[in-house]
C-alpha cells in the first residue's frame, strides 16, 4: 500500500468523513509496490510527497538567472576582447601597409637612381663616341696633308 493512500485513510477515518476531495480508487486496484523488488526507486521516492517544489522551482529559477548573468558577463569580455583583437589586427595591417609603401618608394628611388645613372652613362659613351669620332675625322685630315 502506498503511504500517500494510506494516509488519507487514515485521515477520512479519524475525521469520520466519508468526503474526500480526490477520488479514491478501491484498495485492491491499487498496484502494490514490493520494497525487495524495486528498492533504488523507493529510495529515490520515498522524499517526493515532502519536497517544497516550489522551494525547488525557486531555485532552478535563481539558478537560471545566475547563469544568465555569468553568460551575458562572458559574452561582454568576449566582446571586448574581440575588439581588442580587432585593433591589434587593424594595427598590424596598418604596419603592414606602411612598411610596404616604405619599400616601395625605395624600389622607385633605387629605379629611379638606376634610370638616372644610366642615361648619364649613356651621355658619357655618346660624348667618348663623338670624341674618337673627332679624334678619327682630325688623323684623317692629318694623313691626307
Amino acid at each position: 500500500m502506498s503511504p500517500r493512500v494510506s494516509q488519507e485513510s487514515k485521515i477520512s477515518q479519524e475525521n469520520g468523513s466519508s468526503q474526500n476531495t480526490s477520488p479514491q480508487l478501491p484498495i485492491e486496484s491499487l498496484p502494490v509496490p514490493v520494497q525487495d523488488e524495486f528498492p533504488l526507486v523507493s529510495q529515490l521516492t520515498q522524499g517526493l510527497e515532502d519536497c517544497d517544489w516550489e522551494q525547488l522551482q525557486n531555485k532552478y529559477s535563481d539558478s537560471m538567472e545566475e547563469h544568465s548573468r555569468v553568460e551575458e558577463n562572458l559574452r561582454i569580455e568576449t566582446a571586448k576582447l574581440l575588439e581588442v583583437f580587432m585593433a591589434w589586427s587593424q594595427t598590424t595591417v596598418l604596419q603592414d601597409e606602411n612598411r610596404a609603401l616604405k619599400r616601395f618608394k625605395t624600389q622607385m628611388q633605387h629605379v629611379q637612381h638606376s634610370e638616372v645613372s644610366m642615361e648619364n652613362k649613356r651621355k658619357h659613351y655618346m660624348e667618348v663616341v663623338k670624341a674618337f669620332q673627332s679624334a678619327l675625322a682630325l688623323l684623317n685630315e692629318q694623313l691626307k696633308i
